[in-house]
């Protein structure tokens, strides 16, 4: 008997190896998740990283997606803004108000990832310049943005998109507004703005969307607005 269990017990010793090499190819084997997204706070359902599938464009979505105001913002100017000297000298931490002549508002990116792909969720894109002589230069234009979230505290109705970006055109096309929210570099426009891309055609000036060409001054915005006041010029 004590033959039998001294077998048994050398057999199952000399498996114990086998396992060992078999449970580490399953662990090979294994694909690992992305990492949950969970900066920010989701707004009607929609996650602050949106749908964005990497790293890159996650993070660049939760910045877009910011729910806190600004306080204590710094004065900058339009100038600053959209000068290249300055590309690298902005973070998105930064906190600033800026004033500048309202030259044109167009529609948000349809479907964005920030926005989940949903059609009930847009952005107001407003393009801004440090002076009214430059309001057909595209060349000249920095992008501030009302976000969906903003868009609700600002008391406009989202429910009906093209009338409500009708309601912001009305309300500061034309005049000179003070801006405060948070710097972001949008990368996505690196390709399409006059201090990233000097060597690209303009633009046509016509409200439609083109490629290969400059339809702004820089990728730096003030995204998202979290406060705006129309004021006196300078």
């Amino acid at each position: 008997m004590k033959t039998i269990w001294r077998l048994s017990l050398l057999a199952l010793i000399a498996l114990l190896p086998l396992a060992s090499v078999h449970a580490k190819g399953k662990s090979k084997t294994h694909k690992s998740k992305p990492a949950a997204c969970h900066q920010g706070t989701p707004f009607r359902g929609c996650a602050a990283c949106g749908t964005a599938s990497d790293n890159k464009h996650r993070t660049l979505n939760v910045q877009k997606n910011r729910g806190v105001a600004v306080m204590n913002p710094k004065k900058i100017t339009v100038q600053e803004i959209r000068d290249p000297a300055n590309n690298t000298k902005f973070t998105p931490s930064k906190k600033v108000w800026v004033t500048g002549f309202v030259a044109s508002i167009d529609p948000g990116g349809f479907q964005e990832t920030c926005n989940c792909k949903r059609n009930d969720l847009r952005d107001v894109h407003i393009n801004i310049v440090a002076d009214a002589s430059e309001a057909n230069d595209q060349t000249k234009y920095v992008v501030v943005e009302f976000t969906p979230r903003w868009e609700k505290k600002f008391g406009f109705d989202d429910s009906d998109y093209k009338a409500m970006r009708q309601k912001v055109e009305d309300q500061i096309k034309g005049k000179w507004v003070k801006f405060s929210g948070w710097m972001l570099y949008d990368f996505i426009h690196a390709n399409a703005s006059q201090s990233t891309a000097p060597s690209n055609p303009v633009c046509p000036n016509d409200g439609k969307e083109h490629t290969g060409c400059n339809w702004r001054a820089t990728p730096w915005e003030v995204h998202p607005v979290t406060a705006f006041e129309v004021v006196n010029g300078p």
